[in-house]
């Protein structure tokens, strides 16, 4: 994946998920962002229920802001540790992954425990995500990631993207919600290879507004 906001120095040194819509007053912060394979923070979310349907907000039993590598890994805020929580499970465990500009997915199964790992490779299928399709998308053939185009982090990929983050930008560089390239510019590559064929698609996590996880962002 794009490394290019990187490598360019634009990554923030301090976790970008404190204000709305996900609220997370999470410390995580670096010295320095650790090697030239970050690709940029998202922020990590547990859910504990019963089945899916029963994932929501009020069944959270952990936030944590990470960073997800070029290859797809998402590690720790050293780079290079797989996260751990330490955590009491009471029935399935499921794992939302946000990242702005994003449509953010939760695991449509509960992740399954093979020798103290909760291992799940999101990008095997639309089926991975709860869904599929509908806020999930094909990035390169056989590899599914996240949609972008969500600019104002609503859910929705639709007009208030291009009218209230796109159109105010546009022409402008460094960390911006509506770079859904991620190559630290806003720019008509943007809208029309990213935002435009995304339009009408929507997050299907339920919202009010030592664990491993692969997760797919397109560039």
């Amino acid at each position: 994946m794009n490394t290019s906001l990187n490598s360019g120095g634009y990554i923030p040194l301090s976790q970008p998920f404190s204000w709305a819509p996900w609220n997370y007053s999470g410390t995580e912060e670096v010295i320095s962002i650790p090697g030239i394979n970050v690709v940029d923070w998202v922020l990590i979310e547990l859910r504990d229920a019963p089945e899916i349907s029963q994932a929501i907000p009020s069944s959270q039993i952990a936030r944590r802001a990470c960073f997800v590598l070029s290859n797809g890994q998402v590690m720790g805020i050293d780079g290079s540790t797989d996260l751990s929580f330490p955590l009491v499970i009471n029935d399935s465990l499921y794992a939302v992954i946000y990242h702005r500009g994003h449509l953010g997915i939760i695991s449509s199964k509960g992740l399954q425990e093979l020798g103290g790992i909760f291992d799940y490779d999101f990008t095997a299928s639309a089926n991975k995500v709860n869904g599929g399709s509908l806020g999930y998308k094909e990035i390169a053939p056989g590899t599914w990631g996240m949609a972008g185009g969500d600019a104002n982090g609503d859910g929705q990929i639709d007009i208030l993207d291009k009218s209230t983050k796109w159109e105010s930008n546009a022409g402008y560089s460094g960390y911006i919600s509506d770079d859904f390239t991620m190559d630290s510019q806003s720019n008509n590559v943007d809208k029309n290879d990213i935002w435009l064929p995304n339009s009408g698609m929507g997050s299907q996590v339920s919202e009010n507004t030592s664990f491993k996880f692969k997760s797919g962002i397109p560039k």
